[in-house]
């Protein structure tokens, strides 16, 4: 059952994520999008990431999504500006010790849209503490 769910929620996020990039593609069919996803696992960890984001001169929008399922521990991501400046964060936890009779998946989802974006490395920070799990942040970069 556990692994249904799992699967059912993972396969809800791809699918939001892929319909999400049909639509960022339709509004920006006159302009130049580049468009980057990748996924994270996570299997127990409490090692912070550091995912960069590499934002040109040229850019006039950059969007990041990031998408969450966890199924233990407590996941902070915070998504910072060349300059160190935060620009977003967010928080998802397990509460439910999981068993052979019961199991929690948390979902938690972040959707940032910067107009006219400092150029640089902008960071998404994944700050993990015993997490099982997975990330998948999506990028959107428009001149």
């Amino acid at each position: 059952m556990k692994k249904s769910v799992y699967l059912f929620t993972t396969l809800f996020l791809f699918l939001s994520l892929f319909i999400n990039a049909q639509q960022h593609q339709n509004s920006h069919s006159n302009c130049d999008t580049t468009t980057t996803g990748r996924t994270i696992k996570f299997n127990g960890s409490s090692d912070v990431e550091a995912i960069i984001i590499n934002v040109s001169e040229d850019t006039k929008i950059a969007e990041i999504a990031v998408n969450t399922t966890i199924k233990s521990g407590h996941l902070t991501v915070e998504i910072h500006d060349p300059k160190g400046n935060k620009k977003g964060n967010f928080s998802v936890e397990s509460l439910i010790k999981s068993s052979e009779k019961k199991s929690e998946l948390v979902c938690g989802q972040m959707h940032k849209q910067i107009s006219d974006p400092k150029a640089g490395k902008w960071i998404v920070h994944l700050i993990p503490k015993n997490v099982s799990g997975e990330v998948t942040i999506q990028t959107f970069m428009s001149n």
